[in-house]
């Protein structure tokens, strides 16, 4: 392991000091919390790797991942304060299998991936444990805050599927998408709701980004 990361680190670490130590740098500050360097880029890579796709080390994907990151840590925070549990192991495996699924198909196919790319199967559940809790807890704690009307809903249905315009063609039955436009319209307005949380969460926390790691 120590091999790999050493690997990993000559290309994406900062040199350390005479004997050889390598210097991973604190690049934000979640109120006691720290997200170190290379844990950005560890994410980064294991978030690609569960995508199928090949990580990119562009500044613009390392900030995503670092804003990832602190939107899961604020969740932590929160769900530690509010008494919600972790996902189950059942429920992360779940999350692992469609990710294997869905890019290898096999379990052995998965295991020589992840060994291929350096990663370990407890970093990955590791990973995917964050990403189910912060799924769960944001459904948990912003859904029922979230209201939508009939008005709302039909309101959006004739926006979307204006009758007058004669190259949309027949639109459908609004019975037969209402559950659609509602689930629509919920989904925009928790957004709404997650980033103001957000937002007040992070000038409670004193987040900060260091400039000199995460521009």
């Amino acid at each position: 392991m120590r091999r790999r990361l050493f690997q990993f680190a000559l290309v994406l670490l900062v040199a350390g000091s005479l004997h050889g130590e390598l210097l991973d740098r604190i690049a934000i500050t979640v109120g006691q919390d720290v997200i170190t360097e290379q844990q950005i880029y560890e994410q980064l890579r294991i978030a690609a790797f569960l995508n199928g796709a090949k990580p990119e080390f562009t500044q613009e994907k390392l900030r995503e991942t670092a804003d990832r990151m602190v939107l899961q840590r604020l969740v932590m925070q929160d769900m530690k304060a509010n008494g919600y549990p972790l996902p189950t192991d059942e429920e992360v495996d779940e999350a692992l299998k469609q990710s294997r699924e869905a890019n290898w198909g096999s379990r052995e196919a998965f295991l020589k991936a992840a060994r291929d790319a350096g990663l370990r199967e407890e970093a990955l559940k590791d990973f995917l444990n964050k990403m189910v809790a912060t799924v769960k807890y944001i459904d948990f704690r912003f859904r029922p805050a979230v209201r939508v009307s009939d008005s709302a809903i039909l309101e959006r249905y004739q926006s979307k599927y204006n009758p007058l315009d004669p190259e949309a063609g027949d639109p459908p039955a609004y019975e037969d998408v209402k559950d659609e436009l509602e689930a629509e319209i919920v989904d925009e307005r928790l957004q709404g709701v997650m980033e103001s949380w957000l937002e007040d969460a992070r000038t409670r926390a004193g987040v900060r980004y260091k400039p000199e790691v995460i521009p």
